[in-house]
């Protein structure tokens, strides 16, 4: 077993560390928030893909690692409703039934990962070397053992990461790039172009602009079908609004100080070491244009410390020396940084120092280093009177969320019995509300939904969804009171628009017409004295622009660029046709396609080309694969532990 194979080695622990971050980072898309991870045993079913469950112990452990890890960023700043707002727990959810698809899936087609090439691929890795020498399996098994990562645990994300691999190559493998998208892509990302203009706006024109009602009419006779409305469907809708329930709860000063004394850990200041430093680099690869040899730059670096200790000031010293573009002209400033900010040997060497210090030689992948600590914070909690707004905030936001789950809850327990949306809203003292006529794939406010709005053009008029759909205001029980079927307008419902319409087709001739005549006066007087004779302005782009970047005030498009980096240098353009109107463009300087360039780049281009089309298709291949296998959700735990209701 590989478990044998970890015996014998000695380098897990880096492969520990890319496996916790690639298995709960990457593969498990993370989630925050502060109501569904303690509620239901671990061993409970949330959900089957296809017949393989997904546990609430499997949800709840994916959950914690990945809130532990934003907390750790955002230092606690992030409260229940921000969590929640972000929307990340069925992001979480959905990536262990995309974990479960891929199982699936590489069943279906005969794939596996035997041990032997899990063990295999272990030890290829030089990812899992350090001097050349392993590490002890004993010392693995303890890092392990203070992560919270089982064996098991281990074997199964590397495994399950190899299988999708696995998959991914079998769907992909046949993915080409062509020779012209190879030259259009670099096209894209080198060629620029400086420009002066003349834009011509289609506003300026449409007070002039005069349609009587025989044209409208016409207009919309010829286009009456563009503008035909969509299908659209009326819901009646009960919503548990976080912001209308928050005059219902009440904290008081004893909660505050409870709570504070219960969760001081949430109001640490980080220790803080505030530093310069010098650095000296060392080239990552014997190419590499920047830094120097090792030896060389040891040398540097030793000639740098002996002038300090000489007694020249560090901060004048750093503006000549140092090599780092980002500290240099500020003499080296750092800043100040907690723990774990900075590479491991800089970090290391920086927190064993005091006040006033300063290293020896630091050794990093960057360089040799030089670090003088100017200034020491220890770790200290910030006393009630500064966080009482911020606790005060934290526990209003929990009992608004608790108030709305126990609704949501008894809302859900109503419509179960059968019973009417009015009768759930009246037994909750709240109200039943009709939407707007909603189009497929619109989420107005406050019904801002992607699912709520999938899920009523699957509905009946009459039906009711018993089950809430979050919203970033809080919560929304619906049913579907009207279907309105897709139509022809009659011209009194859209005339406005058509007149709209036709005024804005009107004003965009007229401007057309006013750029052709100022690139036709241009040829004698110049583009200045043109745009100028027409109460206009000529204008350059500030520096070299690639494509696909906005030219100046005419915006972007691929019209436009079309034009633009197809014009020689000097040369006036046609009227283009641009976003605000018309425009006249000349190209004063260009950065044009560069042979030796793109034979340098293209090996490297066709590969990012070829990716970019390999993760396009592996994504759109798992949509296809996810309606091969049914899901079905646990009603009651889904709604514990992902939606956060009820418990």
């Amino acid at each position: 077993m590989v478990l044998g194979f970890m015996r014998r080695y000695l380098w897990f622990f880096k492969w520990f560390l890319v496996i916790v971050v690639a298995s709960f980072i990457w593969f498990y898309i993370p989630a925050l928030t502060g109501s569904g991870i303690d509620r239901g045993t671990p061993g409970e079913v949330l959900a089957k893909v296809g017949g393989l469950p997904i546990t609430v112990g499997e949800y709840q452990k994916t959950y914690q690692r990945q809130r532990q890890f934003y907390e750790r960023i955002y230092q606690g700043r992030l409260d229940p409703a921000a969590l929640r707002r972000l929307g990340l727990e069925e992001q979480t959810f959905d990536s262990l039934v995309l974990e479960r698809v891929t199982l699936l899936e590489a069943k279906r087609l005969g794939l596996s990962v035997p041990d032997e090439a899990l063990a295999k691929t272990i030890a290829s890795s030089p990812e899992f070397q350090e001097n050349g020498r392993f590490l002890g399996g004993e010392e693995i098994r303890r890092t392990l053992d203070l992560k919270g990562v089982s064996v098991e645990e281990f074997e199964g994300a590397l495994r399950g990461s190899l299988l999708r691999e696995k998959l991914e190559a079998l769907v992909t493998d046949g993915v080409g790039v062509t020779d012209k998208e190879v030259e259009r892509e670099f096209r894209r990302r080198n060629e620029q172009i400086k420009a002066e203009y003349v834009l011509v706006d289609a506003a300026r024109f449409r007070p002039q602009v005069a349609v009587d009602d025989e044209q409208v009419k016409a207009r919309f006779e010829a286009k009456r079908e563009s503008y035909r409305f969509p299908e659209r469907r009326v819901v009646s809708y009960i919503l548990l609004d976080g912001e209308a329930l928050r005059p219902q709860v009440t904290v008081t000063e004893r909660d505050l100080g409870l709570y504070y004394q219960d969760h001081r850990d949430e109001f640490k200041q980080e220790e803080e070491t505030c530093a310069h430093h010098i650095l000296i680099k060392v080239k990552s690869s014997p190419g590499a244009k920047e830094g120097h040899s090792d030896a060389e730059a040891k040398k540097i670096a030793e000639t740098v410390r002996d002038r300090l200790t000489a007694g020249e000031e560090f901060e004048a010293l750093a503006k000549k020396m140092s090599e780092d573009p980002g500290s240099a002209s500020t003499g080296g400033d750092l800043g100040c940084f907690p723990r774990g900010r900075m590479v491991p040997a800089f970090d290391s060497a920086v927190f064993q120092m005091e006040a006033g210090q300063t290293s020896d030689l630091v050794k990093t992948p960057f360089g040799y280093h030089i670090i003088r600590v100017t200034s020491r914070k220890e770790e200290t909690v910030l006393p009630l009177i500064q966080v009482k707004d911020r606790v005060r905030q934290i526990l209003t936001s929990q009992r608004v969320e608790a108030l709305a789950s126990q609704k949501a809850e008894a809302i859900a327990g109503t419509l179960a019995r059968g019973k009417s949306l009015e009768v759930a809203a009246r037994e909750q003292a709240l109200t039943v509300q009709k939407s707007i006529p909603l189009a497929r794939g619109e989420t107005p406010d406050p019904l801002a939904s992607p699912s709520l709005s999938a899920r009523v053009f699957e509905m009946k008029v009459g039906d009711i969804e018993k089950e809430g759909f979050s919203l970033p205001r809080g919560a929304a029980f619906i049913a579907l009171a009207e279907v309105q079927p897709s139509r022809l307008p009659e011209l009194k419902e859209v005339e406005a628009k058509v007149k709209a319409d036709l005024i804005e087709e009107k004003a965009l001739d007229k401007a057309g017409l006013q750029a052709a005549e100022i690139k036709a006066k241009a040829a004698g007087v110049g583009l200045e004295k043109a745009a100028a004779a027409a109460g206009l302005v000529r204008k350059e782009t500030p520096s070299l622009t690639g494509r696909g970047m906005p030219l100046g005030d005419l915006g972007s498009g691929a019209a436009l660029d079309d034009v633009a980096f197809a014009l020689p240098e000097k040369t006036l353009s046609d009227p283009v046709r641009v976003a605000a109107g018309y425009a006249v463009v000349r190209v004063l300087e260009k950065k044009t396609f560069d042979p030796a360039a793109f034979a340098e780049q293209r090996a490297s281009l066709e590969e990012s080309l070829r990716q970019d089309k390999r993760n396009q298709l592996f994504q759109d291949y798992m949509g296809q694969a996810r309606q091969r296998f049914p899901l079905e959700r646990r009603g009651e735990a889904f709604k514990r532990v992902v939606l956060g209701q009820g418990g």
